[in-house]
């Protein structure tokens, strides 16, 4: 061995005495945790949908919009709507599927602005409980559904008749909610501590809701053809009365 390989040595070994124990300290040495993913945003597909389409609500004079029963009818219809376009399960309202059952079908793409006229609201009783029968007609004269030439407005209406009772257990508290603030949809959930039915409506006097709807629709042009062209995509209208926004707590 030359000198200088022999001088080597106690370098080469103070070396590995200082690897070694940096791979100690390193090894000992707590790591900071990585960054946790980000939770999804639970409503990314409800606010997506509302740029595609949206829900206007008119009622008779004295109509609350916002009362618990007629939000209920408002977040059912709505959902149904919503699924019936889109066929994602994420358009669907919180609890929705806790009240009504989910008909898996493939979508109907349509974009526009439903409106949804309420004819009646009757308070009555329903196997010895209070209960709302809601009536509702649904108007699609400003939606329209793509096709390979353009945009296609299908004149169609829906007569909905929903039964809204209590269920008898206890709600969870809803959060608090600002009023002045209105987004697309709720963010809470409205059928919690409620009971929904759909029903056959039987009566067909004149004044009836289903003959209302069927016949005299205001805005409604029943000699338009079932199909027409439309230049363009029908137009997106900002939602009426929308939903009032859950007051964040670190606000």
């Amino acid at each position: 061995m030359t000198p200088a390989e022999i001088h080597s040595i106690p370098t080469y070994a103070r070396l590995l005495a200082t690897a070694s124990l940096a791979a100690v300290i390193s090894a000992c040495t707590p790591q900071a945790a990585p960054s946790p993913s980000p939770e999804p945003d639970p409503f990314a597909a409800l606010e997506s949908d509302a740029k595609i389409m949206s829900h206007r609500w008119t009622a008779p004079h004295g109509t609350d919009l916002d009362s618990p029963e007629i939000q209920v009818a408002r977040g059912y219809i709505e959902s149904e709507n919503n699924y019936d376009r889109t066929a994602d399960p994420n358009t669907l309202y919180p609890g929705y599927t806790d009240v009504a059952h989910v008909q898996k079908s493939p979508p109907t793409p349509r974009t526009g602005t439903i409106t949804h006229h309420i004819l009646q609201v009757e308070t009555t009783t329903h196997l010895g409980k209070p209960a709302n029968e809601i009536h509702v007609c649904s108007t699609y004269m400003q939606t329209g559904m793509p096709t390979d030439t353009g945009w296609t407005r299908l004149e169609s209406l829906s007569y909905v008749s929903l039964r809204i009772q209590s269920s008898g257990t206890v709600a969870v508290t809803a959060p608090p909610i600002d009023n002045d603030r209105r987004l697309s949809f709720p963010a809470w959930n409205v059928f919690d501590g409620w009971e929904v039915e759909r029903f056959t409506d039987k009566r067909m006097g004149e004044n009836d809701p289903w003959r209302v709807c069927m016949s005299r629709m205001p805005g409604f042009d029943y000699d338009a053809p079932l199909k027409e062209l439309l230049p363009a995509a029908p137009v997106v209208e900002p939602f009426h009365p929308g939903w009032p926004a859950v007051v964040d707590a670190s606000e």
